[in-house]
């Protein structure tokens, strides 16, 4: 039986089942050229009509491959002869050896991203199907991660200001690939797709020669892992509006009595979460660390633990947990010019508005010549969350947030926000 083009009416239904846009929006869409992505193009661009708003293009061109310079000509054309802006972004570089799927994946999104928030776009389209999250679940199941670690794809995540949405998620390859096919559009088939070297494509090959009943299974129990995880996200989430107190300059506090409430597979999750927003990284604690340390707080009342690149401070049955400065940001400096920010240690955008200013870090050093001039105190901040912290230097004046007096950021025109790349409400499944 040939697999059925998706029809109109039920992708508008994923739509508006999943999410909410403004009155006349204007959504960006991430286009490769290949099957899926050429379906979300198609089925938008009809969409679009009855929402009254607007579409335009990205499209990420690696540089990659030889052939990729002409494919991003063809789609341009397909594109534009529907009267639809079409962004043709070109990656330089001098070539990328190691993690390339990861490297150009973060460059893509990073770029795209820029260029929304431009144009004013706050809603990003991706062609994510339901194989790649059957292919992501496995992985991580593989790799030994348990409940909440063994998030999917989300079908909203936000980075800075843009709404990351992947409407696709309920909808088969075979039946994105019927969709081109009925259209009459063209479509292109990147050859890394086969590549044994990379670990999805890897896993796509392993799920495809299971049996009909194993792979059944496996996508019954990804089902079943995403209602867990739903209800296990509202857990925390609750946990994390009456039990948690954050500190704006990337401190978490709890009381060690109120994590000894929920049983020890709650406990994990609503630390590990803490620990990779605080650490501003995807990656989480395995088991056994995790378990190492809530047994270390059974038996122990006041102790200092390093877990995740942040560290743990256990006293008077409370727990605070702030990022750990590795060897990578020790020796860490920018100059930023005027009208520019940056992300600092990938936790603190910096932006300066109004002068060019030096950021650099704090360190025992340059500390024992400034400490004179500020105060830990006010804060109750020790030495260890001091050092997340830059020094500024702008017009031979010396800022540190949170210990110099708001009106002298205010002054320069430069602002310190607090924002982790992994936040900590970020949803795993909905």
């Amino acid at each position: 039986m040939n697999p059925k083009e998706i029809n109109q009416k039920e992708f508008e239904l994923a739509l508006s089942s999943n999410f909410v846009f403004e009155n006349n929006p204007h959504i960006g869409l991430s286009i490769s050229g290949g099957p899926d992505s050429m379906a979300l193009f198609l089925l938008m661009k009809k969409c679009i009509k009855k929402l009254k708003g607007k579409i335009s293009v990205f499209h990420f061109n690696h540089n990659l491959r030889s052939e990729s310079g002409k494919e991003a000509e063809i789609l341009e054309n397909i594109v534009t002869n529907f009267r639809i802006d079409f962004y043709n972004i070109e990656w330089q570089h001098d070539g990328v050896v190691s993690k390339v799927m990861e490297t150009s994946r973060d460059e893509r999104y990073k770029r795209i991203i820029e260029l929304c928030e431009k144009m004013k776009i706050i809603h990003l389209m991706t062609a994510h199907n339901y194989e790649d999250n059957v292919e992501t679940y496995w992985m991580r199941k593989k790799r030994g991660y348990s409940t909440l670690g063994l998030s999917s794809i989300p079908k909203i995540k936000i980075l800075d200001n843009v709404q990351i949405l992947r409407p696709l998620l309920s909808f088969r390859k075979e039946r994105l690939i019927a969709t081109c096919k009925a259209e009459k559009i063209k479509y292109f088939n990147d050859p890394s797709n086969i590549n044994q070297k990379y670990e999805r494509v890897r896993v796509r090959n392993c799920l495809k020669i299971k049996e009909i009943k194993e792979l059944q299974n496996i996508e019954k129990s990804f089902e079943q892992q995403k209602k867990k995880n739903l209800f296990i996200e509202k857990k925390v989430s609750k946990f994390f509006t009456q039990k948690l107190t954050f500190y704006k300059y990337g401190v978490f506090e709890l009381k060690i009595k109120d994590l000894k409430e929920h049983p020890n597979e709650l406990k994990m999750e609503i630390l590990k979460k803490i620990l990779s927003t605080c650490a501003s990284k995807d990656s989480i604690p395995r088991i056994d660390s995790m378990l190492n340390f809530l047994n270390k707080i059974e038996k122990n009342s006041s102790f200092t633990h390093t877990l995740n690149s942040c560290i743990i401070k256990v006293s008077n049955n409370e727990m605070k947990i702030y990022k750990e400065i590795t060897n990578k940001f020790k020796e860490y400096q920018y100059q930023l010019g005027k009208g520019k920010k940056i992300l600092w240690q990938k936790r603190f955008e910096v932006e300066s508005n109004k002068t060019n200013i030096k950021i650099k870090n704090i360190n025992e050093q340059n500390w024992a010549y400034y400490k004179s001039h500020f105060s830990l105190k006010k804060y109750n901040l020790n030495f260890l969350i001091l050092k997340t912290l830059p020094l500024i230097f702008v017009n031979k004046k010396v800022l540190i947030p949170f210990l110099s007096p708001k009106s002298g950021f205010e002054k320069y025109g430069i602002k310190f926000t607090y924002k982790p790349m992994t936040p900590l409400l970020k949803k795993n499944f909905f």
